[in-house]
């Protein structure tokens, strides 16, 4: 099989080195630069990975050989780009890879079987120190103005996904800016999102220091990310000697080196994923190129 990843920097080459630790060799890193558009007539499937605003000039170039495509979020950065991919294609993939993560997996586990009760709030925090170096100002992730140019567009969008893909369809959320480094560039923000029978606060920062975390509250325990551990904490009614109560014992279901480590994990749970598709055939699952378009939606309408 011959792999086109169309894109050269930064994560077109993790897609590429992930691909490698897969057992995928014949890989080309094609750069629109400078080869012709013939050169991908010889692949066999695609991988989009160029700015955000490329994504459905890509896809709609590429749709012609016929062929799967596995294309980094979001699908799109404007309402009209986002209403001419919004129809189902069933060999289009979009990359929304905390599904994927050992988190999503835990907490669907719980969400089905309610050992920890219900879920009533979740908290995530993804902080770092990006908007105070002299790159964060050229970066183009933050050039055009729009949603997807800022730290919601390019971080946010995949709590959001998570979020409603695990508790279900947004009923209302908020998103509140805060520029900490720059004033030009927002790079802190807040949002808030209501589901059915549950709240999440989401905060995200190039402007601070580093911190990678998530904690799904249920009535009877918790499940939380912290810096690359996974763990739970049951159950609710848990007292000291004096019978005041304390945290739930701490039961580790994960750990990873580092945040990036979790992630790269995630990534490549993804992309197996798609490669299955691919492997055995089959089409795209309905649901997942619907719940991509539903949260690139809802950015849009509330960024």
């Amino acid at each position: 099989m011959k792999i086109a990843i169309i894109g050269y920097r930064n994560h077109a080459l993790r897609l590429r080195a992930l691909l490698n630790k897969l057992g995928y060799e014949n890989i080309i890193n094609y750069n629109y630069h400078k080869h012709s558009i013939q050169t991908l007539s010889e692949a066999d499937i695609f991988f989009i990975a160029t700015p955000n605003a490329s994504h459905v000039d890509w896809v709609k170039r590429l749709e012609d050989y016929n062929k799967y495509i596995f294309c980094e979020k979001p699908p799109a950065t404007n309402e009209k780009d986002l209403e001419d991919i919004h129809e189902y294609r069933e060999k289009l993939y979009f990359n929304f890879n905390y599904r994927f993560s050992l988190l999503a997996k835990v907490v669907k586990k719980y969400n089905r079987n309610g050992e920890l009760g219900s879920p009533i709030y979740i908290n995530c925090l993804s902080t770092h120190g990006l908007a105070f170096k002299k790159a964060f100002q050229n970066n183009w992730r933050f050039r055009d103005g729009s949603v997807f140019s800022s730290v919601v567009g390019n971080v946010g969008v995949h709590y959001v996904d998570l979020l409603t893909y695990l508790f279900g369809p947004s009923t209302d959320l908020t998103i509140k800016y805060l520029p900490v480094a720059s004033k030009e560039l927002p790079d802190t923000c807040k949002i808030t999102v209501a589901m059915n029978r549950c709240f999440a606060d989401v905060f995200l920062s190039y402007a601070s220091p580093f911190t990678n975390r998530i904690t799904v509250i249920y009535d009877d325990g918790i499940v939380e990310l912290a810096n690359g551990e996974l763990s739970v904490r049951e159950p609710r009614d848990s007292y000291d000697k004096d019978g005041y109560f304390i945290s739930p014992n701490k039961k580790i279901i994960g750990e990873f080196r580092n945040a990036r480590h979790y992630y790269d994990d995630a990534l490549t749970e993804s992309i197996k994923y798609f490669l299955a598709c691919v492997n055995n055939n089959i089409a795209i699952p309905v649901e997942h190129y619907r719940q991509s378009i539903e949260s690139n939606r809802l950015l849009l309408k509330k960024g």
